[in-house]
């Protein structure tokens, strides 16, 4: 027999996302999609569902919003990236309001929960953000960007059907 399991995500404005886990795959009669498949990963508004490096099963960013967050990096510290229009020539913001803009984003990401593949995503991000710094800027100290909280293992909350009915309807 399967063991199955519903996991309910926080609500989207007016919808509640419902994801019901099997530890087998249905017969011919139902279309599933398999989670973790590499082309066509679960996605949930900014995350994706993947492996992490020890074969867990964790949460990371998106592959669009980690390039979404490279090139506004590359944007803020270099000032290209964009293409500027006949006859401009590209913008760069001086070193200090490109530190402070840089700073800036990085506490953004801090609101990203703490989940370990989030956290590797951020921290890739602030390597990145270093190189392109010590690549445009020599000589000068490059932005410090704050370590990620960690977040708290809990028990996951459970609840019977008949207790989730009065949620749903």
């Amino acid at each position: 027999m399967p063991a199955v399991q519903l996991v309910i995500l926080p609500p989207d404005r007016d919808t509640i996302t419902l994801v019901l886990l099997s530890n087998m795959p249905p017969d011919d009669r139902e279309q599933w999609q398999l989670a973790l498949d590499p082309d066509w990963p679960l996605r949930w508004r900014n995350y994706q569902l993947s492996r992490g490096p020890t074969g867990a099963i964790t949460w990371r960013l998106s592959a669009a919003i980690r390039e979404h967050y490279r090139v506004r990096i590359n944007r803020l510290i270099t000032g290209r990236g964009g293409r500027p229009g006949p006859g401009d020539r590209p913008y760069q913001y001086p070193p200090e309001t490109a530190r402070t803009q840089v700073l800036l984003l990085a506490q953004h990401l801090q609101r990203y929960p703490g989940l370990g593949g989030v956290r590797r995503d951020v921290y890739a991000l602030a390597q990145h953000s270093t190189r392109v710094w010590q690549s445009t800027h020599p000589g000068q100290p490059y932005p410090h960007w704050p370590t990620m909280p960690y977040l708290p293992y809990r028990q996951p909350q459970t609840a019977s059907l008949s207790e989730l009915d009065g949620v749903l309807k």
